[in-house]
């Protein structure tokens, strides 16, 4: 018979079992969401000022001629503390 009880309580129990998955997608994409977006409380803060201003380009110094490129001698071995050609 199409209705016997172990088919009834199978589809019963499949159907609790399923609803809990969907729940528990949805609880995860929720806190998945909390981490990437920013918090509600938060949108009335001040903006930060080092996101919020550009920065000023650094003015040429005397040595410096506009349009003029320097390209560093590449056989010249660098000590350690040295982070460029000077």
């Amino acid at each position: 018979m199409l209705l016997d009880i172990g088919s009834v309580l199978g589809g019963v129990g499949l159907a609790v079992v399923a609803f809990l998955v969907v729940i528990l997608v949805c609880v995860v994409i929720l806190r998945m969401l909390a981490v990437i977006l920013p918090s509600y409380e938060d949108r009335n803060a001040p903006p930060d000022p080092a996101v919020t201003e550009p920065e000023e380009p650094a003015a040429p110094s005397e040595e410096e001629v506009p349009g003029e490129v320097r390209v560093p001698d590449p056989t010249r071995v660098l000590d350690a503390d040295q982070d460029e050609v000077t």
